[in-house]
């Protein structure tokens, strides 16, 4: 869980350290089309979800799950409730990371330029930083390939798995392919989230330690 975990939060909240490319702003249409309709009125989103880490056998490890939600422009909480509690959340400013067992709270300043909302709802800043590339039908799914334009020391690519205008699986290959797979089920398009979704407060008598950038 910890390595996975660990991951989770370069991904989706240290973010990538990318430049834009200048030289190659070439779009696959199919690519673009499938993520046009994933993004169609959507400004939150609310799903259940299962992560694992995919063995090169094709099994799968360290398996979690828990709930997830996101809202644009830049704010979403990751859940955890089995085998472990533990909470990532981030505000619009900090990014917490809850980590219930070891009675430790990890803050470090939201500064990302890409999360996982952006990839979703917002096309200029996923067009900005990743090559788009249709990669096929597989599994009952449409899968689009994102890959950095510029080198990431955590992310090789992105592969998104789309089913009926909606994110199914997402697959985080890093640059020692490693993958962390996360698939979602009971998915819920703009839900009415209340104002504290994405509000984090350290309990009482947790230390609060504060991330190195």
């Amino acid at each position: 869980m910890k390595k996975a975990l660990i991951l989770l939060v370069c991904v989706f909240a240290a973010g990538l350290t990318l430049a834009q490319s200048d030289n190659d702003n070439a779009i696959d249409n199919k690519a673009q089309d499938i993520l046009s309709e994933l993004r169609q009125d959507l400004s939150a989103l609310q799903a259940e979800f299962k992560q694992y880490e995919l063995s090169q056998d094709g099994h799968a490890d360290d398996k979690n799950s828990g709930t997830v939600w996101m809202q644009a422009p830049d704010f979403f909480k990751w859940h955890y409730k089995e085998p472990f509690e533990q909470l990532i959340v981030a505000d619009g400013e900090q990014v917490w990371v809850y980590d219930e067992d070891l009675q430790q709270v990890t803050v470090k300043p939201q500064n990302n330029n890409l999360n996982p909302i952006y990839v979703i709802i917002n096309e200029e800043l996923s067009t900005r930083y990743y090559h788009i590339a249709y990669e096929g039908e597989q599994q009952d799914l449409s899968w689009v390939k994102l890959t950095p334009k510029e080198t990431s020391d955590e992310v090789k690519s992105v592969m998104l798995g789309i089913k009926n205008k909606q994110l199914h699986r997402i697959h985080v290959n890093n640059q020692l392919d490693q993958t962390l797979v996360f698939e979602f089920s009971d998915l819920k398009r703009n839900p009415t989230l209340s104002k504290d979704t994405f509000q984090f407060t350290p309990p009482e008598g947790v230390d609060v330690v504060e991330a190195i950038e």
